[in-house]
């Protein structure tokens, strides 16, 4: 990607190295693997399903947004 801009560098880039990005992680649940993010109450969200089933695509309890416990 090119930027063309008349500012300087250092303005254009400011904050970007204290930006946080969310922590995923790779569970395995009900023989499902999926990527999943803490949510801080003890439950975790799918963000991902990372199965090669057709069949747990139409699964309602692993949609992509619904909480988990695991």
């Amino acid at each position: 990607m090119i930027l063309y801009t008349p500012m300087q560098l250092e303005l254009v880039l400011e904050g970007f190295d204290t930006t946080k990005y969310p922590e995923y992680k790779e569970v395995v649940y009900k023989g499902v693997p999926i990527l999943v993010e803490e949510t801080g109450f003890g439950a975790k969200k799918i963000i991902k399903l990372l199965s090669t089933q057709p069949s747990d695509f139409l699964k309602p309890e692993l949609l992509p947004g619904s909480l988990i416990e695991c």
